[in-house]
């Protein structure tokens, strides 16, 4: 039991036994219960004691019943993460691994760890909502490149175009020979320009896929 309590007093979280109910009432905490839920663990085991369920934040609530019934299905292990809302009002993210006590045939308990997660949790959180934000930017700007690549390739064709005609007209068409020469340069710089946008947004398209 020593060694045990040693080990429970590292953890930022708590071991727990309770019943297969929907409150999740507990008859058994060991830990930093008060750190985690702002409440002793006398709070939860005592007769008629508060529902740890209730304490689970509203939204991430069926995602913990339907975790837990899916794996007393199967009796195996199940792992969520959720929220609780704190006594202070507060809320905290934890990451709960927990399983089933069977007889041979019937379920006595429901036992696991809760670990704070919150740090880690709202940093995953924020990484996602900055990557979602990067990819609909992306996709922004490479409908946006599509026409300007057209662009730019129809002055090409505008160049070769003007050079055919410089040429048809001869001598008179001296002026207009020197305009069509520097607007085919300008083309030449557009169409290497062009080709490498289209590089550009072909490898940020198989990314977006990817991803």
């Amino acid at each position: 039991m020593e060694v045990t309590r040693s080990i429970v007093g590292r953890m930022n979280g708590f071991l727990y036994r309770c019943r297969n109910d929907k409150a999740y009432s507990m008859i058994f905490m060991a830990g930093d219960v008060p750190s985690l839920t702002c409440l002793p663990s006398e709070a939860f085991t005592r007769p008629n004691g508060k529902s740890y369920a209730a304490l689970t934040h509203p939204d991430d609530l069926g995602q913990v019943y339907d975790a837990v019934d899916a794996a007393l299905a199967t009796r195996t292990n199940w792992v969520v993460d959720y929220r609780i809302r704190r006594a202070d009002g507060t809320d905290c993210w934890v990451h709960e691994v927990g399983g089933g006590v069977w007889t041979a045939n019937e379920l006595l308990y429901l036992e696991g760890v809760v670990i704070d997660c919150d740090d880690d949790k709202r940093t995953e959180l924020r990484n996602a909502a900055l990557l979602a934000a990067i990819s609909e930017q992306a996709s922004i700007l490479l409908s946006d490149t599509v026409p300007i690549v057209e662009i730019l390739r129809t002055l090409r064709i505008l160049a070769i175009n003007s050079r055919l005609e410089a040429g048809r007209a001869g001598p008179a068409g001296a002026a207009f020979g020197f305009v069509a020469k520097e607007v085919s340069l300008l083309a030449d710089e557009t169409s290497v320009l062009a080709d490498h946008i289209s590089l550009v947004t072909g490898k940020l398209q198989g990314l977006l896929k990817a991803g």
